[in-house]
């Protein structure tokens, strides 16, 4: 069993314990009865702290979407001029899929958790709102005269089918690195959305 729980952070265990089966057995092994397994706790535990799977898989994906919208903000806040930012972002969110695989499976699939709840959609919404605060202080020759909102969801689109695309396995002949490079290729080739 997993030596995670300490008295006082259980819900913090049983959200680890959650990673562990997805990198180990996918999204689809997640279990109450598992989660409380490997967190050392009674069965019971999990259903008082989430409700049901869905439950916790909602405050599994919006954990992920916290660190998610941090690393995003750490990589704009990385760049001085806007279109580094918007590479770093880019860049940033492939490397949240490759490093991070398990919340990246569980926050973008709307079957898998609660897409209604108030803080999840707080913390996916505010993810979002650091690429649009860099397409926003793009110029318009930058945007190509596009509107920011549909810059964004280009941008958005783009990065996430190459995520997508590379943990299916179908980007195999590429390195992490070689996949990083790429996107910043991409982003600077696409900078004119």
């Amino acid at each position: 069993m997993s030596d995670n729980y300490h008295h006082g952070d259980l819900q913090n265990a049983l959200l680890h314990a959650v990673g562990e089966i997805i990198e180990e057995k996918g999204v689809g092994a997640v279990s109450l009865r598992e989660a409380a397994r490997r967190a050392g706790v009674s069965h019971s535990a999990p259903a008082h702290h989430f409700g049901d799977k869905i439950g916790m898989l909602t405050a599994f994906a919006r954990k992920g979407f916290e660190e998610f919208g941090q690393r995003m903000q750490a990589a704009a806040d990385s760049a001085d001029e806007v279109d580094a930012k918007f590479r770093a972002i880019g860049v940033e969110y492939i490397r949240f899929a490759v490093e991070r695989r398990p919340y990246f499976e569980v926050m973008f699939r709307s079957e898998m958790h609660d897409s209604a709840d108030p803080d999840f959609k707080c913390v996916s919404k505010d993810s979002f709102g650091v690429l649009m605060s860099v397409v926003e202080s793009m110029s318009a020759e930058e945007l190509n005269g596009a509107d920011p909102m549909h810059a964004a969801m280009s941008a958005w689109a783009l990065v996430h089918g190459l995520a997508t695309l590379w943990l299916d396995g179908t980007l195999s002949q590429f390195t992490d690195e070689d996949l990083f490079t790429l996107v910043q290729g991409v982003f600077e080739a696409d900078i004119k959305v």
